[in-house]
C-alpha cells in the first residue's frame, strides 16, 4: 500500500506539547465537552485552554459575567489538571467566530453538542456543526450528560472510506486505541442494490473497495500489532453503519473531513453531518489535507 507516512500525516496535532481548547458556554452540553476536554488533556499531559465568548454588550456587561462564569468552570477541573496547565480566557465576539480565530498553535477543539439556545446564542448546535466543518485541526463535539469513566474500556469507532483511507485519521484512531489499550472498530458501509445484503457479481465496485478497506486496515493493522483491530463491512449507509457500530457500544466515533486551505467552506458532507447529529457518543472530526 502507498501512502502518506503515518508520522508526516499525523502533522502538528500529535504533539503533547500544543494544548486542547474547550469552548463554554456554562450550559450543561458545554460542561459535558470541558469535563471530556479535561480528560484529555490530563491524559496527553497537555495544557487545557478554557474558552468563553461574549458578544458585545453596552458597558461590558456580557464581558464580566463571562468572566465570572469562566472562571468558575476551569476551577471545577483544577483537580483533573494542574492549574499550571490550565488557563481560562474570554473573547469579544460570536461563538464561531471565537473559536475559529484561536486555534494557532492548538492541537484539539471541543465543544458541547447544545448549548443555551436563543437567549445568549452561545454555542448551539450550529455552533459545533460549523467549528466542525471549518476548523483546521481536529474538533470533538460531546453529548450533554457524557460520562467517560462508564465507557472507558469501550473501543474507538473510525469510519473508514476506501476509496479516501484518510491517513492522518486512521494513524490518530490506531494510535488513540494503542494508548488507551481498546480495540478499534473500522467501519465501511454501504447500500447495496435490490434488497439482499450479498453481493452481486456486478456490484458497482462493492467488491473491489471491501477488498481497498481490508488492505487499507491490515497496512495499519502491521504498524500498530498492539492494537486489536476489528472490521466491520456492513450493508447500510456509511452513517447508519457508523452509528450502529457507536450504539453496541464506543467511546468515542472519529470520522474524517476533506480539509483545504484554498477554500473556507464546510469539508464534510453527508455522512459526516448524519453522525454529528445522531450519535449519543463524542464524535472526533479530523481535517484530511489536499494531496
Amino acid at each position: 500500500m502507498t501512502g502518506t507516512e503515518p508520522d508526516a500525516a499525523a502533522g502538528g496535532w500529535a504533539s503533547p506539547h500544543l494544548p486542547v481548547v474547550v469552548g463554554v458556554d456554562g450550559s450543561d452540553g458545554s460542561r459535558s465537552a470541558l469535563a471530556w476536554a479535561a480528560g484529555e488533556a490530563a491524559a496527553a499531559g497537555a495544557d487545557l485552554r478554557v474558552v468563553m465568548a461574549a458578544e458585545h454588550r453596552p458597558f461590558g456587561h456580557a464581558s464580566k459575567r463571562a468572566e465570572r462564569t469562566v472562571a468558575a468552570l476551569a476551577h471545577g477541573v483544577n483537580g483533573i489538571v494542574p492549574g499550571e496547565r490550565l488557563t481560562h480566557v474570554v473573547y469579544d465576539g460570536a461563538p464561531e467566530a471565537v473559536l475559529l480565530d484561536h486555534l494557532d498553535g492548538t492541537r484539539l477543539l471541543v465543544v458541547g453538542k447544545r448549548g443555551l439556545g436563543t437567549l445568549n446564542r452561545m454555542f448551539v448546535g450550529s455552533t459545533s456543526l460549523e467549528v466542525a466543518g471549518r476548523s483546521p485541526i481536529p474538533v470533538a463535539v460531546v453529548p450533554t450528560g457524557w460520562d467517560q469513566a462508564a465507557h472507558r474500556q469501550e473501543p474507538v469507532v473510525v469510519g473508514v472510506e476506501p476509496d479516501q483511507p484518510h491517513h492522518a485519521l486512521m494513524h490518530l484512531a490506531f494510535r488513540r486505541a494503542e494508548r488507551l489499550e481498546v480495540p478499534l472498530v473500522a467501519v465501511h458501509g454501504w447500500e447495496p442494490p435490490g434488497t439482499t445484503a450479498e453481493l452481486p457479481e456486478d456490484d458497482g465496485g462493492e467488491l473491489a473497495a471491501r477488498a481497498r478497506f481490508d488492505e487499507l486496515v491490515a497496512w495499519w493493522q502491521d504498524r500498530f500489532p498492539e492494537v486489536e483491530a476489528r472490521k466491520r463491512a456492513s450493508p447500510l449507509h456509511p452513517a447508519m453503519a457508523v452509528l450502529d457500530q457507536a450504539e453496541a457500544g464506543a467511546q468515542l466515533v472519529m470520522l474524517g473531513r476533506h480539509h483545504s486551505n484554498r477554500f473556507a467552506g464546510f469539508g464534510f458532507g453527508s455522512v459526516t453531518r448524519a453522525v454529528l447529529h445522531y450519535a449519543e457518543v463524542p464524535v472526533l472530526v479530523v481535517p484530511t489535507p489536499d494531496d
